[in-house]
C-alpha cells in the first residue's frame, strides 16, 4: 500500500521537475515574477518567484499529467501553460514570454513535448503507463519492457539485462529507493520472481549512459521506476492470467514431449482519495503460483 506523500530520500531519482526562464517580448529576463506550479489531482501547489536571471525551478514533482504553470508580473499580461505531463527522472523546460498588458489579457499555451530537450545530458527514455498496460508480456515481469530501449539487450537465457554489452553493474530504483540485489547487481528477485506487480507500476525511466551521480554506483544502466498512486476518483482492477502446457507449442528440442507446466497469476488493485486534492491511497495485491 502506498500513500501519495513525497519521499525524503533520493528526491531527484523518483520524481520529475518543471523549470524555465521568464522573459519579456524583447528577450530581456524578468526577475520577481510570480510562478504558480499546480496539479490539483495530486494535491500539489508550489508558489515560486523568478530569480535575478529570470529563472525558476520546481523540483521533486510527482510524475503525472495535468500540471499547470501560471506566471504573473505587474504590468504584464498573465501567462499560463496547461496539461503538462511530468515524467519520472525528466525535467520539463518552459521558455515563457510575457507581453505588456494593454487590458485584461491572458495568454494561454497548450503544453507540447519539445522535439529536442536542450537541458538533457543523459541518454534515457521513459516507458509509459500505456506501453506497460497494452503491450504483451510473458510472466508480467515489468522490467522486461526495458528491452524497448536502444542499446539494451537480454543477457543470455536468464532474462537479465545488458547495457551497451555490459551484463552487470546495473542499478534499480523504485520511487527513489534503491531496490538493487546487492549480491548480483540486478533487480530484486532476479529472474525467479519479481518485486513489484505490473499493475502497481505507473512508468519507469531507463538511463543507459551519462546519468547523474544521484543514481548511484551503476556501471551498466539505471532502471528508475515510479509506482502508481490514487487520485480524486476511485478506480481499480481485478485480473487472472492462466497458462498450461496444453496451450503451448511443443519445444523443438523436446523430441515430441511437451513437459508439464502450469502458471496462475491473479490480483487486484484499488486507488482513491483519502482527502480530496490532498491525500490519496493505492493498494495492489498479487498472487503467483507456478509448477514446471
Amino acid at each position: 500500500m502506498t500513500l501519495a506523500l513525497p519521499s525524503l530520500f533520493a528526491q531527484g531519482s523518483g520524481f520529475g521537475a518543471i523549470s524555465g526562464v521568464v522573459r519579456d517580448a524583447s528577450g530581456s529576463v524578468i526577475p520577481g515574477a510570480k510562478v504558480l506550479v499546480e496539479n490539483p489531482s495530486k494535491g500539489i501547489r508550489r508558489d515560486l518567484e523568478s530569480n535575478g536571471a529570470g529563472g525558476f525551478s520546481a523540483p521533486a514533482l510527482v510524475p503525472a499529467s495535468g500540471y499547470s504553470v501560471n506566471i504573473s508580473k505587474a504590468g504584464f499580461a498573465g501567462y499560463e501553460v496547461k496539461d503538462i505531463t511530468v515524467a519520472v527522472g525528466e525535467s520539463v523546460t518552459l521558455n515563457a514570454t510575457l507581453t505588456v498588458s494593454t487590458s485584461a489579457t491572458q495568454v494561454e499555451v497548450s503544453a507540447e513535448a519539445p522535439i529536442i530537450d536542450d537541458t538533457k545530458v543523459d541518454v534515457s527514455t521513459v516507458v509509459t503507463s500505456r506501453q506497460i498496460l497494452d503491450l504483451p508480456i510473458n510472466g508480467r515481469r515489468v522490467d522486461s519492457f526495458v528491452l524497448l530501449t536502444p542499446g539494451v539487450s537480454a543477457d543470455g537465457a536468464f532474462g537479465l539485462l545488458s547495457f551497451r554489452g555490459n551484463p552487470g553493474g546495473n542499478s534499480f530504483l523504485t520511487d527513489g529507493n534503491d531496490t538493487t540485489n546487492a549480491f548480483y547487481d540486478e533487480n530484486a528477485g532476479r529472474t525467479r520472481a519479481y518485486n513489484i506487480s505490473q499493475d502497481a507500476v505507473q512508468e519507469f525511466q531507463v538511463v543507459s549512459s551519462n546519468f547523474l551521480a544521484e543514481y548511484g554506483r551503476a556501471s551498466g544502466g539505471v532502471v528508475n521506476t515510479v509506482t502508481r498512486s490514487g487520485g480524486n476518483d476511485i478506480h481499480g482492477t481485478a485480473y487472472w492470467f492462466f497458462r498450461n502446457r496444453t496451450l503451448n507449442a511443443t519445444d523443438i528440442t523436446a523430441r515430441g514431449v511437451n513437459p508439464p507446466e502450469w502458471r496462475h497469476q491473479a490480483g487486484a488493485s484499488i486507488g482513491g482519495p483519502i482527502v480530496k486534492n490532498k491525500l490519496f491511497y493505492f493498494f495492489n495485491g498479487e498472487l503467483q503460483r507456478r509448477n514446471e
